[in-house]
């Protein structure tokens, strides 16, 4: 059964003069929260085999911090993540083939939207809630099919759970 989880990039410094957008960096807080979000994950019993990750600094620091919770995982720097909408991450997801779990280490408005438009019928009511409202900065929303990865579609899928990183210390 394909697991998707939609982690959206921790907290980053803030936009400033001279500085690319793609090129924030992750603040302390933020290094500390992908830590936890990845130990929060594997807690959970989930082991990503796939990272798709957009080029900006901070989802590539995101997952080098997350990335040590898990075993093996394949990371693929994806250009097509970073200003991307839903068709767009569908579009990546349908080219999967076959791979069991997938991490999506990506953006704002863009991954609470994809849960939401991915999530089906019997997923569960407080992470349809939460995604509502927009993932927050080092949180991942878990969704299983029960088609491959080429199949999915709108509301084809289970919203299982949101995971968080964000209960850290300043």
């Amino acid at each position: 059964m394909p697991t998707l989880i939609l982690a959206r990039h921790a907290k980053a410094e803030a936009p400033a003069p001279g500085l690319s957008d793609s090129a924030r960096a992750l603040e302390l807080i933020g290094r500390k929260a992908s830590t936890l979000l990845g130990q929060v994950i594997a807690r959970a019993g989930i082991s990503p085999d796939v990272a798709l990750v957009s080029p900006s600094l901070r989802t590539q620091q995101t997952w080098k911090l997350m990335a040590p919770s898990f075993g093996e995982c394949e990371t693929i720097t994806d250009d097509e993540l970073y200003e991307t909408h839903v068709s767009g991450l569908l579009e990546v997801l349908h080219g999967l083939g076959d791979a069991g779990t997938v991490v999506v280490v990506g953006h704002e408005p863009t991954s609470s939207a994809a849960a939401a438009h991915l999530a089906g019928p019997g997923s569960d009511k407080t992470a349809l809630q939460r995604v509502a409202h927009g993932l927050p900065t080092a949180t991942a929303a878990v969704l299983e099919f029960d088609c491959p990865w080429s199949e999915i579609t709108s509301r084809c899928g289970r919203l299982v759970s949101v995971l968080s990183g964000r209960d850290v210390e300043e």
